[in-house]
């Protein structure tokens, strides 16, 4: 009698398919990063200011302030024009609304919208 052997692990086209899918997936990724880096960058920008510049400043300065975060943290998705400054309980509050899109392949891009404020508890009475 002859002993049967069977064969473990993936055929070549198996690890081709497995292939295609973990470089989708680091393609994907190598996509995104850049867009939550930009969120993240715009918060710490938000945080930034609202310590740095003066409670009393009128909304210019806020906005200049952000002009100058924006050139040193590659921010492009928010200009300065489009932050809306607000004074709550005697904080100032700096907040945004932006998408991003990804232009993922041929016609097909993810949209993410995103909205940023300040959390308005710092920067009063300086």
């Amino acid at each position: 009698m002859r002993a049967r052997h069977r064969q473990h692990g993936l055929s070549i086209i198996s690890t081709l398919i497995v292939g295609a899918f973990i470089a989708a997936a680091l393609i994907l990724a190598l996509k995104l990063v850049p867009v939550f880096t930009e969120y993240l960058a715009i918060k710490k920008a938000f945080s930034g200011i609202i310590e740095r510049v003066d409670a009393q400043q009128p909304a210019a300065a806020f906005r200049a302030a952000f002009y100058k975060y924006a050139q040193i943290d590659d921010i492009s998705s928010v200009d300065a024009q489009s932050i809306v400054v607000t004074k709550e309980n005697g904080h100032v509050v700096l907040s945004v609304d932006y998408e991003r899109r990804v232009a993922l392949f041929a016609n097909v891009s993810l949209v993410f919208e995103f909205s940023v404020a300040s959390d308005g508890t710092t920067g009063a009475g300086k």
